[in-house]
């Protein structure tokens, strides 16, 4: 046991052991006492040794008790600590201003050693308050500083958007910099808890009523601030007075209270703290003395004038930084410089690139053309980019020509790359098996387009001689002579046997795809086109009278001949005659329905040759207009003297001319037809150029008629342009 232990023993059980020695002596005088009085003695000796066995065990709980609490140096801390503990408990609730008074000074020292000593431990348990204060901070003032900026770029775009061009900041950067305008109008250094006034800058005289309500009232809202939302963790820096900002800052003892005009953002709040904490800095030692001491109030004053001093002019040095920086002026003419290098660079490529390209193309056109054995052959040439390469493609007359061009191109243009997509012409029919599939495939295109053409004209004239019985039933009708009735009767049976005949020849003359040449067939199809030329002779002859008004001799019919060596050419000139015996026959019908003016009276005219009619007539029938190309004529002085004459016999008359335009067998319907249409449409505007009226011209586009001659060509005399004299009420 320790030494302090057995101290501590010797102090508490002091009586004891002074009855323990007196209880010895006693034994020893017991000793030297009689026998008489031993047994009276032994029985005090049992009693008292009874009491002593009791009070041994008594004493030995009660060390034992003691050990147990202070037996060792940790048990004895402990109690201490205890006693302490109940002692500070009992005086903090009986002697609580002493107790106060006593304790501050060492709790101060210890807090403030602990904090230096400390600082890792202390950062570390105040991080999650310090985090969450920050954080809010942070997020109202960037939603403060995108609110204001925002509002800044929506008043004038356009000028921000010119200065950030200028200056080389951002716009909202520079919007920034526009809200910086700040102006402190007052500052209040007032006590916390108390809420006494301090100071004031600037220091106005005759206000001190104003200054202190105005100190308690911003005290009294900043501790209701911290007592209403303790558990947020907030404290109250900014109260919006509409017109002004009031900025709160609050240290342990002060709070300072700063009243600024103007617009306020996040940047100006933190110049804000940074002034009054340098100031708190600067003015450390000496709180005491300006929080108590009356005639310090000029020094805290000049601490409120430094504080306002310093915000302004940190605000003014931040705008004018902004607003001065012309680092984006260098920055546009770098970029500009960057332009016009990267400009010159790609025109200097450019330029290489066509200058390589043209020099390589026309060297290769001066060999193409030097080589004799390729003369009068197409050749397309492609060069490449830089004259790398060069592509031939076209047709060579063999191979050793193709060969010859190809080295000549190598030899004059060194380092670059010939492809040869040359074609050589064959030289012999049937040269090779492709021609020899392409001749009868072109074989097997022109017998189906040959038939197709004969079903497609038999069809049509088929469809043409079906609409004649109402015309020619009319036209039975109207006519009131007998014979003129039977002329009619013979064109519908004709027409009718005709249809007929057409039917069958069309099912015999192409059963199996292939269209049947025989002559048989073609002499049957120009039988019926005779028959029914005759027809149509005969009902001319209904509108041909003599002077008297009796009918002129029929006039005979012409020998049978064919249109042409082939079956399609002849129902082409079949379809023809169909529709010319169809439009007789409309003619006729319309023109007996009318009913003739009464006959002038007669007039006795001295035969003096054939009439202006008649010359017209013979002329149109030995005369006509050649084309060459399109609708361009031929030979333009022989059109023009033709036309001329033309002209001058028509003004002689007062009869309707057909002018017809043909085409020769090239082209297809889709195109022959327009031409054939607009080379009648030249002839009438050159007629009424010569001044012929243009109701008195009718112009026809034909594309299925009767070939004059087997010229092929712009010389063909197929492409021409015929005339015809008009029906009588056409």
């Amino acid at each position: 046991m320790s030494n302090g232990v057995a101290k501590l023993k010797e102090l508490l059980f002091e009586n004891e052991s002074r009855a323990l020695t007196d209880l010895q002596r006693r034994i020893e005088a017991v000793a030297k006492v009689g026998t008489d009085q031993r047994g009276a003695l032994a029985r005090d000796l049992n009693r008292i040794a009874i009491s002593e066995e009791s009070f041994r065990r008594e004493v030995k709980q009660q060390l034992d008790e003691v050990f147990e609490r202070a037996g060792t140096q940790e048990r004895f801390t402990t109690s201490v600590a205890t006693v302490l503990d109940q002692s500070l408990a009992k005086a903090e609730v009986e002697r609580h201003d002493q107790l106060s008074e006593a304790i501050a000074p060492l709790v101060v020292r210890t807090i403030k050693r602990e904090i230096h000593e400390s600082q890792d431990e202390l950062v570390e348990a105040l991080y999650p308050i310090t985090g969450r204060l920050v954080q809010a901070y942070v997020a109202s003032a960037m939603r403060e500083v995108t609110e204001r900026i925002n509002r800044q770029l929506t008043a004038n775009p356009s000028m921000l958007r010119v200065q950030s061009l200028m200056t080389g900041r951002s716009m909202a950067e520079l919007a920034l910099a526009r809200s910086q305008d700040l102006d402190v109008q007052e500052l209040y250094l007032i006590r916390r808890g108390s809420g006494e006034l301090i100071a004031r800058w600037p220091d106005v005289e005759g206000s001190p009523d104003r200054d202190q309500v105005m100190s308690g009232i911003l005290t009294a809202i900043n501790e209701f601030s911290l007592e209403a939302f303790n558990d947020d963790a907030s404290t109250l820096r900014q109260i919006d007075l509409n017109s002004a900002q009031v900025y709160l800052r609050a240290s342990p003892r002060l709070l300072l209270a700063a009243k600024c005009s103007g617009v306020s953002n996040a940047t100006v709040e933190r110049i804000v703290d940074e002034e009054f904490i340098a100031a708190l800095e600067r003015q450390h030692d000496q709180w005491d003395e300006l929080a108590t001491s009356a005639s310090s109030e000029t020094r805290r004053t000049g601490l409120l004038s430094e504080v306002a001093e310093g915000i302004e002019t940190r605000v003014d040095d931040i705008r004018r930084e902004v607003e001065a920086d012309n680092s984006g002026w260098l920055i546009m003419k770098l970029l500009g410089w960057l332009l016009a290098l990267l400009l010159a660079g790609w025109l200097a490529w450019a330029g290489y690139k066509y200058a390589t390209t043209e020099w390589v193309r026309e060297r290769a056109n001066t060999v193409i053309s030097e080589t004799q054995s390729m003369r009068g052959y197409p050749v397309r040439l492609t060069v490449a980019d830089y004259g790398t390469g060069i592509s031939l493609a076209g047709l060579a007359p063999s191979q050793s020509a193709k060969s010859e061009i190809i080295a000549n191109l190598e030899n004059r243009l060194s380092g670059t790359t010939v492809d040869d997509q040359l074609t050589v012409v064959p030289t012999g029919p049937d040269a090779t098996p492709q021609i020899a599939g392409l001749k009868q495939d072109l074989s097997a295109l022109s017998q189906r387009l040959e038939r197709q053409a004969f079903e497609r004209s038999t069809q049509r004239t088929i469809a043409r001689l079906e609409m004649l019985p109402p015309d020619l039933s009319q036209l039975q009708q109207n006519v009131t002579d007998a014979g003129d009735r039977q002329i009619v009767e013979s064109a519908r049976q004709a027409a009718a046997t005709v249809k007929g005949e057409l039917q069958t020849l069309l099912d015999e003359a192409a059963p199996g795809g292939k269209l049947d040449e025989s002559s048989p067939l073609i002499e049957r199809l120009a039988a019926l086109r005779s028959s029914l030329a005759q027809q149509a002779l005969q009902l001319s002859g209904l509108l041909a009278t003599n002077e008297a008004g009796t009918r002129s001799s029929q006039p005979s019919a012409p020998p049978s001949t064919t249109a042409g060596n082939s079956l399609v050419s002849e129902a082409e000139a079949m379809a023809v005659q169909t529709e010319q015996f169809a439009t007789l026959v409309a003619a006729l019908s319309q023109a007996s329905s009318i009913k003739p003016p009464p006959p002038p009276p007669p007039v006795v005219v001295k035969a003096t040759g054939p009439t202006p009619r008649e010359k017209l007539a013979a002329w149109t029938q030995s005369h006509a207009i050649f084309f060459s190309t399109g609708a361009r004529f031929r030979n333009p002085r022989t059109a023009s003297a033709h036309l001329d004459e033309l002209a001058r016999l028509m003004k002689a008359t007062n009869v309707t001319v057909r002018v017809v335009g043909f085409t020769d067998e090239k082209g297809n319907s889709r195109q022959n037809s327009p031409l054939s249409q607009d080379r009648a449409d030249n002839v009438k505007r050159a007629l009424v150029s010569r001044g012929i009226p243009a109701r008195r011209l009718v112009a026809i586009g034909r594309v299925d008629a009767k070939d004059i001659s087997t010229v092929v060509g712009e010389s063909s005399p197929n492409r021409r342009v015929e005339f015809e004299i008009g029906f009588v009420g056409e």
